[in-house]
């Protein structure tokens, strides 16, 4: 028991250390998962709580089947769901059915009204439980053709539109059929104008009214089934039945099959359209999510390759103070398997701490991950590192005896580290070709190229170290004191005996750099990205503003240039006679365009065809690739506000500003319409400069309260909002957005864990020579050297190996983000806009901060250290082991 005791002693602080390394290991393997799929999870219900409803539901679209004997839509809604998936199907929280008539094909007669009136007539489910009658009743429509139908209204449409219970107007007949009456029965009024049944319904809250002469009155009023069935003899009708997800049921786990449910859906009832984005937004987050995933493996796997060399050193100083007792069991008849179990029991306390690290991981809020293997992986090779160096020991004890600078490197030590380089660029090879597809499972070779790369160049490297640093030792002969050729001296010969410390410092550093040059790369993307989506320093928007609101605008205090821009996200698009739906349309003043860009220095530009646009003929347009596309010729027309404009395609662009997020856009300039500006009000501002913003909506307000008062119905618009958003604003919504969360959780694991261990590796590379230099700085103080030349030797010494190794690290670990650029997929994080790779001064600074605070921590190691070995009495008994007996 004694004898076990004074073992454990002897090695006491590098078991310690290999407990704590695996115990951090352990948590990091356990709770990194944890907590990055807690913060993708969130990432998920962040993205799809801002869809609206026709790309966040399942919605099937289609008429009554003929000759469907029983059929109803309440049974149909039913049915749509069984057929569901059941990952779907399971996450349904709640489901309509609607029917009603075309709002094109629904006009009105005597409602009062001063202009036409086009009512969408609605029936189905979910109107008693959202809405509360303030007046009269709900609809209960007699089947005699007599009877009118009833309907109601919201009470804000009933006061617009100037309805009241007992009103009466007609849906005029077609064809000589006499009139159907319609009767408002009551008035409603719902619970929450933002809950989700409203949302496929904004003219059912909020009626669209006319402005100008010439436009017209849109509503949806509510009926019942009866009611729509009358009005089915003269219209078609319109059958919905719709799904809203639970999102906050939704996570990574089931994200692929729910992908293939949604897609699998538009196919399973034939003769109804499946209308949603969810499928599509879904694949899109599972590709970004496999890029963070594969990402967060890369760093994830550098601190980890870092941990599972510092836990080998640390196993190698256990054995190498144990090393004479190794030899007296061998001299006694020991075999090595024997010396190998010998040492086994003394490595479960590395098993414990496994253990402890594991429910540290747990403790992490988040979806559990298939982590464990990984787990018991590092563990083994942890707790067999001391038996199996025990043996390697045993069997050659020059191994650990700190004189491996003397021995020749052997060919077995020249094809490891040649092959090493030849994985190394075998896997960046494969990474430019395959991509860090995370889909289907990280895949740890490709994952580990970065550690492979900085193990090989530390290995390179020190091979180079030796020859150039004994030529500065030789040169520096000439110089006064002995300090530098002495430390230049043992830094070359001993280079080679820190193999392992300075290996594991290059990875460390070049993870940490690796994760700071690409979350700056990202950071410089995001820019670019807010620029595009931007265009200005500030944007203005409104739904419509008078003529003077550009003078006003540009008279605030830090304005220096006004864009006005006019905005139909709906507006009519044809070509050759085809009606080709609906597009983004946008006018922009070009010229003034190209002075708010040049003026806010952002990285976006007007193009030319809208900036040079002749006067006359049609209008030059730049569209989206994807409309030019659908166009199939180079010129169409598009209805803006009720004025059709014809124009040419003269430039396809991906992305304009102040369009984010249209896919299908038209581009138009608004210099040569001068003379029809008025019938083109703006309805927003790019302006270059740094005005308050409170300014600029006062501004905005009174532009918007002036338009309204000019047109004809004044009384029917409430108080305008003018909203103003700053670049900074705009930036900040990037860095909030989807999964940077996660992406910035990674790169902290990488650039934290790389730095802290780097300077533990420092340590580690001052423990691996501190015999030697402890013998030596015996003898020198014997001789006259102080405590400060003591310590210039230590820096002497081991500058060149440190400052080599992190320059070596930050070399790396910039060139990876090169090397590996096509596989890395950052514009996933930057809203779709390129990243290029670019070099951050900012690193330089770092990596010297880190070669200082490295050698204040050698100093440290070293002071501990010889004060541990007594030097004294190693000088008086001539060596440590009798120092330490």
């Amino acid at each position: 028991m004694k004898g076990w005791i004074s073992r454990a002693r002897t090695t006491a602080g590098p078991t310690l250390l290999l407990c704590v390394l695996t115990m951090l290991a352990a948590a990091l393997v356990i709770g990194a998962p944890r907590a990055a799929n807690r913060l993708t999870d969130d990432a998920l219900h962040h993205e799809l709580s801002q869809l609206g409803y026709a790309s966040r539901d399942l919605t099937f679209r289609g008429a009554e089947p003929t000759g469907a004997g029983g059929w109803t839509p309440q049974a149909q809604l039913a049915d749509h769901q069984n057929k569901l998936a059941p990952v779907l199907r399971d996450r349904i929280e709640h489901s309509w059915w609607s029917m009603s008539t075309p709002l094109e094909s629904s006009p009105v007669t005597g409602t009062g009204l001063p202009a036409k009136a086009f009512f969408s007539f609605r029936a189905g489910s979910g109107l008693a439980d959202e809405a509360d009658v303030v007046e009269g009743r709900l609809p209960e429509t007699d089947r005699s053709a007599s009877e009118p139908v009833e309907i109601v209204l919201t009470r804000w449409n009933a006061t617009k539109l100037h309805q009241r219970v007992g009103q009466v107007f007609r849906w005029p007949g077609a064809d000589g059929d006499p009139d159907i009456l319609v009767k408002v029965v009551g008035i409603v009024a719902p619970h929450d104008e933002d809950a989700t049944f409203w949302e496929p319904m904004p003219l059912g809250l909020r009626a669209d009214l006319p402005h100008d002469d010439g436009e017209v009155f849109r509503a949806v009023v509510f009926s019942d089934e009866t009611g729509l069935d009358r009005l089915a003899k003269r219209t078609s009708l319109v059958y919905e039945w719709r799904y809203r997800i639970d999102i906050n049921r939704l996570d990574m786990g089931v994200l692929p099959q729910a992908v293939e449910a949604a897609g699998v859906a538009h196919r399973q009832s034939p003769g109804f359209l499946l209308v949603t984005g969810l499928d599509t937004l879904l694949a899109r987050f599972a590709d970004q999510a496999a890029s963070v995933t594969a990402l967060l493996a890369v760093a994830q796997l550098g601190a980890l390759v870092t941990l599972g060399g510092l836990a080998l050193l640390a196993a190698r100083v256990a054995v190498g103070r144990r090393r004479a007792e190794f030899a007296l069991l061998r001299a006694r008849g020991g075999a090595l398997r024997t010396i190998g179990s010998y040492t086994l029991p003394q490595s479960l306390p590395v098993l414990l701490a496994a253990a402890a690290g594991a429910l540290l991981g747990l403790a992490v809020p988040g979806r559990p991950a298939a982590s464990w293997p990984i787990l018991a992986a590092y563990t083994l090779l942890a707790a067999l590192a001391v038996p199996v160096l025990a043996v390697v020991v045993a069997r050659d004890p020059s191994f650990a005896a700190g004189r491996a600078d003397l021995g020749r490197v052997s060919v077995r030590r020249r094809t490891a580290e040649l092959s090493l380089l030849v994985l190394a660029g075998l896997g960046v090879w494969l990474l430019r070709r395959r991509g860090l597809d995370g889909s289907g499972g990280v895949d740890f070779y490709l994952a580990a190229v970065p550690s492979l790369l900085a193990a090989g160049a530390a290995v390179a490297t020190l091979r180079l170290v030796p020859p150039i640093v004994t030529g500065l030792a030789r040169l520096s002969v000439r110089g006064r004191g002995a300090i530098g050729f002495l430390g230049l001296a043992r830094a070359g010969r001993t280079a080679g005996a820190v193999v392992g410390p300075v290996a594991v410092l290059v990875v460390a550093v070049s993870t940490a750099v690796f994760s700071v040059a690409v979350a700056g790369d990202i950071d410089t993307g995001r820019d670019r990205a807010t620029d595009l989506r931007m265009g200005a320093d500030v944007k203005v928007e409104g739904y419509a503003f008078d003529g003077a609101t550009t003078e006003e605008l540009a008279a605030v205090p830090g304005v220096v240039a006004v864009a006005p821009y006019a905005v139909d996200p709906a507006a009519d698009l044809s070509a050759d006679g085809r009606r080709l739906g609906v597009v983004y349309t946008v006018l922009v003043d070009g010229p003034a365009y190209a002075r708010v860009a040049n003026a806010s220095g952002v990285e976006s530009t007007a193009p030319g065809a809208i900036t040079a646009a002749p006067a006359g003929g049609r209008l030059p347009a730049v569209v989206s690739a994807g409309l030019a596309e659908r166009l199939g010729v180079d010129h169409g027309s598009v209805t803006v506000r009720g004025r059709r404009v014809d124009f040419a395609v003269a430039q396809t662009v991906d992305a304009v500003a102040p369009i984010a997020g249209a896919t299908n856009f038209v581009v138009l300039p608004w210099q040569p319409a001068a003379a029809d500006r008025q019938a083109l009000d703006p309805t927003g501002f790019l302006i270059a400069g740094t005005p308050d913003p409170q300014r600029l909506r006062e501004a905005g307000d009174a532009g918007q309260r002036r338009w309204i008062e000019r047109g004809v119905r004044a009384d029917a618009y409430d108080r305008p909002t003018t909203a103003v958003t700053t670049w900074e604003q705009a930036r900040a919504e990037l860095d909030r957005s989807s999964l940077n969360a996660v992406v910035t959780f990674a790169y902290a694991i990488g650039a934290g864990a790389g730095v802290a261990l780097a300077l533990l590796a420092i340590g580690f590379a001052v423990v691996s020579g501190a015999r030697g230099r402890g013998t030596v700085l015996s003898r020198l103080r014997t001789m006259g050297l102080s405590r400060g030349q003591g310590r210039g030797l230590l820096l002497v010494e081991l500058m060149p190996v440190v400052a080599v190794a992190v320059v070596t690290g930050a070399v790396v670990g910039t060139a990876v983000p090169h090397l590996i650029a096509p596989a890395l997929g950052l514009s996933q994080f930057t809203d779709g806009v390129s990243v290029g790779v670019t070099f951050d001064p900012v690193i330089v600074g770092a990596c010297l901060v880190l070669v200082v605070v490295g050698m204040l921590t050698a100093l440290a190691v070293e002071t501990l250290f010889n004060r541990r070995l007594r030097l004294g009495e190693v000088l008086r008994l001539g060596s440590f082991d009798a120092g330490e007996s």
